[in-house]
């Protein structure tokens, strides 16, 4: 399903856009990779867009690697959820993204219940972001998504939108620092850097279904019941 995703121009950043334009209310939830190179001109387009909440799920390591987010004049509340982005002593010639998701997913459930009433309670609009905005982020955004009906086809949509706009610079950035790693650099590895395959997100939205029942039931056990599932409609939606 097209709904429309385009990569929005704000300086410093490759992969900024908002979450299924044309589905949610215009302007109510952002997504991107990390926010350390942003420029001034960047700065200022997140005022102009009225982002009020910055939920950054970079891990203390990633931060360190990357640097801290540049928001300073934004007046943004800057809230930081920290999610390892990889399993602990991870292989990185064999691990697939299949097994990052799941391994997120299971020791995170509570961090993206706490991601998703902060989204539900936020005066203004929100953006979340990783080092990628794919996988910790993708994961928010589908978890969000799922929380307010919104149909599975829009989901891997959004998922899938990031591939292209990580393609070129950003991955040729990353993949210049696993190489200073001596880390074989495959396909796989490629994928698990800058893929969005969707049909691996249906996977795992479906490996959620069996292990907790639903996707519903996984949040119930975060925390986002279905009081906070409304107020995230009252937040995310058009109104009827």
């Amino acid at each position: 399903m097209d709904v429309g995703i385009t990569r929005l121009n704000v300086p410093g950043t490759f992969n900024f856009r908002e979450v299924a334009p044309g589905v949610l209310k215009p302007g109510v939830l952002y997504r991107s990779d990390a926010l350390h190179r942003l420029t001034r001109v960047g700065r200022s387009t997140l005022r102009e867009f009225g982002i009020r909440q910055v939920i950054d799920l970079r891990s203390g390591f990633d931060r360190r690697i990357g640097g801290r987010d540049r928001l300073r004049g934004t007046g943004v509340y800057y809230l930081s959820v920290p999610m390892d982005g990889a399993p602990p002593n991870v292989d990185p010639k064999t691990v697939t993204l299949r097994e990052v998701y799941e391994v997120v997913l299971a020791r995170h459930q509570n961090d993206f219940g706490r991601v998703l009433r902060t989204i539900a309670a936020a005066d203004g609009a929100t953006l979340v972001h990783c080092t990628a905005g794919k996988d910790r982020t993708g994961l928010v955004a589908a978890l969000a998504l799922t929380a307010i009906g919104i149909d599975r086809d829009v989901i891997l949509a959004d998922y899938a939108a990031t591939a292209a706009n990580l393609s070129g610079e950003w991955t040729e950035r990353m993949l210049r620092k696993i190489r200073r790693f001596r880390v074989p650099v495959t396909d796989q590895l490629v994928e698990v850097l800058a893929g969005s395959p969707p049909t691996l997100l249906s996977g795992v939205l479906e490996w959620i279904d069996s292990e907790f029942g639903s996707v519903l039931g996984y949040l119930d056990e975060a925390g986002v019941d279905a009081g906070v599932r409304e107020q995230l409609k009252r937040a995310l939606l058009p109104a009827a």
